[in-house]
């Protein structure tokens, strides 16, 4: 009996034992499960090559294929975007990963006594973490000699002074302008986030430099690209050896080449002109659009004669709108027109184009409730106006009424505007303005006082619509700000150049106000309390706005400066501020919240 009571609490203690046991294993079994990929350090180390296949700087290369290894898995990211190969091939290679190496297959055949470079940018990832190698090339010569020297520097926007990136850069030994449009570039490099580009395993010589956006991707300039151009001829050549310290373990060393060129990139003022569509998103109206302001107004003629409309031109005279005024031809579903227009060819000259446009009208499903609706509410139609005038009104802005259908007749006896002093009403005189070929928009031009209160009156019927439509009578009263809730703010150049215009912008880059310099200061008058910065450009050819470069005339941008900090005007201050726009490098002064990556690809 003792031995079976010993053998009975024995037994079950390790029970217990182990029911504990195999729960402590159980957790421990979670806690490792959720550990294990999660924890530990972020790999942040990138691949690092083992072995290249034929050899880094191989001479006389022949080879058909690269093999290059690294120490871990890889992956190829955003190859397009990021490989280079230079002198650039018709056929660029075929760029594969497995695994832990990279295959490189050529297409083209190899030129002879060559250095080429194929550069990977960022495209070379660690599996997992995807970490770039950045900066990573592969070079070779097909020749007895490998070229090491380089030219670099960065690449600009020029209206903007932005970094541009993704811009290719090229050079050639061909001194004719015409090879940029001709030839692909001798050899190429792209810019990286910061503009920068460096042009590798150059042979020592003379060169011409340029930079274009390539959307062709032929390396070289195509009609309508962005583009940059050195004035002058570059010198590539090895830096002389510079004496070092004795106690230095080598008596001299070579000298590392510094960044060297600053390019602008711009696009011709050119613009390619074209036809874009017609819409008709309102039974009555047809809009024409073309791609830019033509250099002669489109001709459009319907091709039914029993047509009736009025035609309207936009501002910048790239819109038509055609608003049918009868009811036979707004009821037709379809609608013929014949559309001549200048547009530009291939090789941007202006031509005449005639096209036979259908305009359709596809009408929205209504219920039979809500098409009686939409009925009711036209034969109830009343002409809608709207104006800007409001309490607070700027003391430079103009006072302005608009409507939403064009107008074909207004009576200026029924419009009144009257200056309110207490409880009288004085009648103050003013210009109407009706703005545009068919005014959608009248301007009354007055002189309005600061802290004026004014009143705008319009009898009913003062104004009436291509369709006989009228408006109800309407009042619109307006104060105008006080002269203290502005500041002014003075700008004085140095040195002095009577050719700069100085222009106002706000904090994304916009200019809002321009002056052309002057010795006693550049006067912005009724500024509101904000923050403002300041850009100036100097005007060569005297039409009072930035010229873009011309390449056929060799003519760069206008050059363009920025003040190096933001403006913070108050209410009622006069603020005064000397700018030497010299004592800055150009490219460094733009204030840093202001400056963008800029890319001209879409």
């Amino acid at each position: 009996m003792h031995i079976c009571n010993f053998c009975s609490t024995f037994a079950g203690g390790m029970k217990k034992i182990l029911g504990i046991g195999l729960l402590v294993l159980l957790l421990a079994s979670c806690a490792n499960r959720g550990a294990g990929p999660q924890g530990g350090p972020k790999d942040t180390i990138p691949p690092v090559v083992r072995q290249c296949e034929p050899a880094q700087g191989t001479l006389n290369f022949s080879a058909k294929k690269i093999e290059i290894t690294f120490d871990e898995y890889i992956q190829l990211d955003n190859l397009g975007a990021n490989l280079l190969m230079s002198p650039p091939q018709q056929n660029p290679p075929e760029v594969k990963a497995r695994g832990k190496k990279v295959t490189i297959q050529f297409q083209d055949t190899l030129y002879p006594n060559t250095t080429y470079t194929i550069d990977f940018g960022a495209a070379i990832c660690d599996y997992r973490e995807k970490v770039p190698l950045r900066g990573f090339s592969y070079y070779f010569a097909t020749g007895d000699e490998i070229d090491t020297l380089e030219t670099s520097g960065y690449i600009y926007d020029a209206l903007t002074l932005n970094p541009m990136h993704g811009i290719t850069v090229g050079i050639y030994a061909n001194m004719a302008d015409s090879a940029f449009e001709r030839l692909p570039f001798l050899r190429i490099a792209k810019t990286d986030s910061a503009g920068m580009f460096r042009i590798k395993n150059i042979h020592q010589g003379r060169y011409r430099l340029y930079a274009v956006e390539d959307m062709s991707r032929d390396y070289r300039l195509t009609i309508g690209e962005a583009m940059a151009f050195m004035d002058t001829v570059i010198t590539v050549e090895a830096a002389a050896p510079v004496a070092m310290d004795s106690t230095a373990s080598d008596s001299i060393a070579p000298q590392v080449p510094e960044v060297q060129h600053k390019l602008f990139l711009f696009k011709e003022a050119q613009k390619k002109l074209y036809f874009q569509r017609a819409k008709r998103e309102e039974q009555h109206r047809i809009q024409f659009s073309f791609s830019a302001t033509p250099d002669s107004l489109p001709q459009i003629r319907p091709l039914s004669d029993s047509l009736h409309y009025h035609v309207a031109y936009s501002a910048q005279r790239d819109t038509v709108s055609i608003w049918l005024t009868d009811s036979m031809s707004i009821k037709q579903d379809s609608l013929f027109f014949e559309v001549r227009y200048r547009m530009t060819d291939s090789l941007y000259n202006l031509v005449w184009s005639t096209d036979t446009i259908r305009a359709i009208w596809r009408a929205p499903r209504l219920t039979a409730k809500a098409q009686e609706a939409k009925e009711r509410a036209a034969r109830n139609r009343r002409l809608t106006l709207s104006c800007n005038a409001r309490k607070g009104f700027d003391i430079y802005d103009t006072l302005t009424l608009r409507c939403t259908t064009p107008l074909a007749s207004i009576a200026d006896t029924a419009i009144r505007l009257y200056e309110k002093r207490d409880t009288n009403r004085i009648a103050l005189p003013y210009t109407m303005v009706p703005y545009d070929t068919m005014p959608m928009a009248i301007q009354f031009l007055a002189e309005l006082q600061p802290e004026g209160n004014y009143e705008l009156l319009l009898d009913s019927g003062a104004l009436h619509d291509v369709y006989g439509i009228t408006h109800i009578a309407a009042n619109y009263g307006l104060t105008v700000k006080a002269l203290t809730d502005y500041s002014t703010l003075r700008v004085k150049i140095m040195p002095y150049d009577p050719q700069a215009r100085i222009q106002l912008m706000n904090n994304k880059d916009e200019v809002l106000r321009e002056l052309p310099a002057s010795e006693e200061g550049a006067l912005f008058e009724y500024l509101k309390p904000d923050g403002y910065y300041l850009r100036l450009y100097i005007d060569r050819n005297h039409d009072q706005q930035w010229t873009t470069g011309n390449w056929s005339l060799k003519r760069q941008p206008e050059p363009i400066y920025y003040f190096p900090e933001k403006i913070q005007t108050k209410s009622n201050w006069d603020f005064e501020e000397e700018w030497d726009y010299t004592a800055i490098e150009q490219t460094q002064s733009k204030p840093k919240e202001l400056i963008k990556v800029g890319s001209t690809k879409k």
